[in-house]
């Protein structure tokens, strides 16, 4: 039975997007489409970078 890894980019894209809806809830910024959209951007980098990170630390246990 194979186990699948967790989706990183989906998870980084939810909680970016909610830190954006915060950001316009506290009021630094104006629009909420923009504020989610500005959100969404930073967390797919994060969740791509996590996806990365982890992919290298079991192709270390691996060997």
């Amino acid at each position: 039975m194979s186990k699948e890894a967790p989706n990183f980019v989906v998870r980084g894209i939810l909680i970016g997007a909610s830190v954006g809806v915060l950001g316009y809830l506290i009021g630094f910024l104006p629009n909420l489409p923009r504020a989610i959209a500005l959100g969404m951007v930073p967390g797919f980098v994060a969740g791509i970078t996590l996806a990365r990170a982890h992919k290298a630390k079991h192709n270390d246990d691996d060997e």
